[in-house]
C-alpha cells in the first residue's frame, strides 16, 4: 500500500467527519421572498435563489412603472393646486429654468433636471440651458394624471 492509500484507510476508522465551513442549506427549503420583504430587509438577497431573480426583478419593474405613474400624478395635482392658489401667476408664458420649476413643484433641482434628461418632462434647449414652459408642463403632467386614473 502506498503512503496515501495507507493515510486514507487511517482516516476512514477514525471519528473524524468533515464539517462545511458554513451552514449549507438546500434549495427546497428556501422559501421564496417577495419584494415587500426584500425592502424591508436587503440583506435578504444574499439568500435567494438564482432562478427566483427575474420573477423578482419583473415584479420591480411593474412596481417602478406604477409608482412613476403615481409621481406623475401626484405632481400634476400639486402643480395645479399651486397654479389655483396663485402660485404661477406672475409666470404667465414665461420660460423656466429647472431651478424655478423645481420651486414650483416643490422638488429638488436635481430632479427637475432629471426627468427632463429622461424625456419625462418637457423641455428644451436654449444653447447649454435647459427651460420649461409651464403650459406645457401642466398638460404633460394632468396627462399623466388621467393615465392613472
Amino acid at each position: 500500500m502506498s503512503a496515501g492509500l495507507r493515510g486514507a484507510s487511517d482516516c476512514r476508522g477514525s471519528s473524524m467527519s468533515y464539517q462545511a465551513p458554513h451552514q449549507v442549506t438546500l434549495r427546497a427549503t428556501l422559501s421564496p421572498a417577495t419584494v415587500e420583504e426584500l425592502l424591508a430587509d436587503p440583506s435578504r438577497t444574499r439568500s435567494l435563489v438564482l432562478e427566483s431573480v427575474p420573477e423578482l426583478l419583473t415584479q420591480v419593474a411593474s412596481r417602478v412603472a406604477s409608482l412613476k405613474t403615481l409621481e406623475g400624478a401626484l405632481l400634476a395635482l400639486m402643480l395645479s393646486q399651486r397654479v389655483a392658489n396663485g402660485g404661477a401667476r406672475n409666470v404667465g408664458s414665461a420660460l423656466l429654468g429647472a431651478a424655478e420649476l423645481a420651486k414650483l413643484l416643490g422638488v429638488p433641482e436635481s430632479w427637475v433636471r432629471e426627468q427632463a434628461r429622461l424625456g419625462n418632462l418637457p423641455s428644451f434647449k436654449l444653447g447649454h440651458y435647459v427651460r420649461f414652459r409651464i403650459e406645457e408642463v401642466e398638460r404633460f403632467l394632468a396627462q399623466r394624471a388621467s393615465q392613472a386614473a
